[in-house]
């Protein structure tokens, strides 16, 4: 009981509380709202936009800068707990990030904005892998494999959630409320985790140094990092504020990678990757990471810029993909120490392949019913590669580096996260220039049917609207325009769905490897169940015992 269960005096009376279930909470409530409020961003920018009077290139800022943060501040959780204790930690990030709430809420400008991200980034970050790892050791051997609806359903189940209140506060016009919610939470969490959270024994902790060279490193390559990816969509590669800093951050990035690998004591121990079954889970988890936020751009961009979704169907299409996300919760939960990671990549990565597959040749009349429902099995096989890949990994070998692994993958796989979002944009900005070129030089009015078209709608506006010749052919040339610029925007979330089908082939193929390699371990062990028998037993044979003596 003393450890599985928290104890709080409440009035005379001490209550038992399971530690699982406070974990997971405090894992929700303080990692979640960051995956919230990325969201929601995507979908509100254009109100925050207009609030601050900020540029387009500007607004670009607080969702670089922030995911930068975090994918900065993931390998230092793990050091930060060792060497201040768990408590301590918490307590001080969740509290950082409530103080990047308040700012964000009473922002009076984009630069204040922009600062409040980036530290609620950072504190989000180092509690990642803070709190995560507790929370798997949280859950009772017998139920562990429930530790799944928890990275599932609540952290994936948070960007969703965040995509159906920034379309909420796109509709009512309105953003600083956001900021309320993820205040409550860290108070919910300070509150909890304050009351209930044991006191760090400071004999345990790490008594060694902080690698302060490592971190300075990993700022630098962030810092470097920062502008190609804030210049890029805006400039191009060809500009002085693109690749030379972006070859200065990889340079570092390889030299980081480098002196951590034969270090004693790495900030990011990529070391413990080598072997097929953590690298082919290390696959599965980075391209099932990048794939879920092209689906989310892409489609995004698809039912806004081409279907000119209403706000119910934005809400429904978000509802659709937590509805996927449950369900691949429920099945991991299920199924994962029966089938194993590699197997349920596989089937989540098909689901992923087929419905990219249709996605190549979307339409601007595809049925929103149909792509809600493609969505929602998108979304399902996409999590569940995910988190099967992730937790493979961390379970291939020798337990004792299970956390050094999932450092490793955690760190990679959200540093390209937060590098390949302005790639994405600025990719689908460079093929829909490409496209409207293509299709303006096949549009002549020497071409008949395009000069049929234009001389219907040059009669129809004059009949309707009265206007003269002149007005009306500027009229026809403008809705031409108007037409040929839609295509070439389809066309490019056409290209960047194809993209997306050729992902889902490749964690197809590393699921495929994962799977060959070996089922791998599973989350509930039997020696474990059998001896909690074994005592479950003997605890209750020895009343009867003692009565027949």
């Amino acid at each position: 009981m003393e450890e599985t269960h928290f104890k709080v005096n409440t009035g005379g009376r001490e209550l038992s509380i399971p530690k699982f279930l406070v974990i997971s909470f405090l894992t929700i409530f303080s990692i979640g709202p960051q995956y919230f409020l990325n969201l929601s961003y995507t979908m509100n920018q254009i109100i925050i936009q207009n609030g601050f009077a900020a540029s387009n290139n500007g607004m670009l800022m607080p969702s670089i800068l922030s995911n930068l943060a975090f994918a900065l501040g993931v390998p230092l959780g793990p050091v930060l707990s060792r060497k201040y204790g768990l408590k301590l930690c918490y307590m001080t990030l969740v509290s950082i990030f409530l103080a990047g709430s308040v700012i964000n809420f009473l922002s009076p400008n984009l630069t204040v904005f922009v600062f409040g991200r980036v530290i609620q980034g950072l504190s989000s970050g180092i509690i990642f892998l803070t709190i995560l790892p507790v929370s798997l050791r949280s859950f009772p051997n017998g139920i562990r494999n429930t530790f799944l609806l928890v990275a599932i359903g609540g952290l994936f189940g948070s960007s969703a959630f965040g995509a159906f209140t920034g379309a909420i506060s796109l509709d009512v016009d309105s953003w600083r409320w956001l900021f309320i919610a993820s205040m409550v939470t860290s108070a919910l969490c300070l509150l909890v985790g304050g009351i209930l959270l044991p006191s760090d024994d400071k004999q345990a902790l790490d008594k060694r140094k902080l690698d302060k060279k490592g971190i300075a490193l990993l700022a630098a390559i962030s810092f470097l990092f920062s502008f190609p990816l804030l210049n890029l969509q805006d400039q191009g590669f060809h500009s002085i504020l693109v690749w030379p800093f972006l070859a200065g951050a990889l340079v570092l990035l390889a030299l980081f990678v480098f002196v951590d690998y034969y270090s004693e004591n790495p900030l990011v121990p990529f070391r413990a990757l080598k072997g097929a079954k953590p690298v082919f889970g290390l696959l599965m988890a980075i391209v099932a990471h990048v794939s879920f936020i092209i689906s989310l751009a892409g489609m995004n961009g698809y039912l806004r810029n081409i279907q000119g979704a209403t706000f119910g169907s934005m809400t429904n299409f978000y509802i659709w993909l937590y509805v996927g996300v449950l369900i691949s919760a429920c099945i991991c939960t299920l199924f994962y120490d029966r089938l194993g990671a590699g197997l349920l990549g596989v089937l989540g990565s098909s689901a992923i392949v087929i419905v990219t597959f249709q996605w190549r040749t979307l339409s601007d009349h595809a049925s929103l019913s149909m792509l809600c429902f493609q969505f929602a099995i998108l979304g399902g096989g996409i999590s569940m590669t995910l988190v099967s890949g992730a937790l493979g990994t961390a379970l291939a070998g020798d337990l004792h580096y299970a956390g050094m692994r999932s450092v490793s993958l955690h760190f990679v796989r959200n540093l390209l996260g937060a590098v390949m979002a302005p790639f994405l944009g600025w990719y689908v900005l460079s093929r829909n220039a490409f496209h409207y070129e293509t299709i303006r030089g096949e549009v002549s009015l020497d071409d008949p049917v395009t000069s049929d078209q234009m001389n219907t709608m040059v009669r129809n506006y004059m009949a309707q609207n009265g206007a003269g010749l002149a007005d009306a052919k500027a009229h026809a040339a403008q809705v031409i325009g108007g037409q040929a610029q839609k295509l070439s925007l389809l066309n490019s979330y056409n290209d960047l769905f194809t993209i997306l089908m050729w992902l889902g082939i490749i964690t197809l193929t590393a699921s495929i490897g994962k799977m060959l390699t070996g089922k791998g371990r599973a989350l509930v062990r039997k020696e474990e169940q059998k001896a909690a028998k074994r005592e479950e037993v003997l605890h209750l044979a020895a009343p009867a015992e003692t009565h027949s003596k």
